[in-house]
Order: C-alpha cells, then sequence, then structure tokens
C-alpha cells in the first residue's frame, strides 16, 4: 500500500470536501482518504494506482491538485 497526499485547491466547504473524499474512494485501487479542509489535503491509501491518475479524479470532482511534498 502507498499513502499519497494531495493539496486540494478551491474546497471550501463540507460538501466540497465531502465530494472530493467520494471520487477519489470511487477510484478503482483507493482504500481510505481523509480529507481536512482546513489545511486543504487529501491523504489517500492506494495500491496501484498512479498519482495522475488520483489527480485527475480530483479535476474530474472540478477541483486542482498536486501532490503534497515534504513535511505532512
Amino acid at each position: 500500500m502507498s499513502k499519497t497526499v494531495l493539496k486540494i485547491d478551491g474546497m471550501s466547504c463540507e460538501m466540497c470536501s465531502r465530494k472530493v473524499s467520494d471520487i477519489l474512494l470511487g477510484t478503482d485501487g483507493v482504500s481510505d482518504v481523509k480529507v481536512d479542509l482546513k489545511k486543504g489535503t487529501a491523504a489517500v491509501v492506494h495500491e496501484g494506482v498512479k498519482e495522475e491518475d488520483l489527480i485527475r479524479a480530483v479535476l474530474d470532482a472540478g477541483f486542482r491538485s498536486k501532490v503534497k511534498h515534504g513535511s505532512f
């Protein structure tokens, strides 16, 4: 299993974070998602999923994202 933390741009409410969580959980290979609205991040536990596919899923939900590097 891998863990990727995404920085999500544009989340402003609980419905936004729920939408991001739902779209990521619906991605094949994703087993867990924890969205932090305050930090604007989503921690994704996955297996066999490319980071680009996670970013594309968030884009499909209407938000921009990128992989967050450095300290979490």
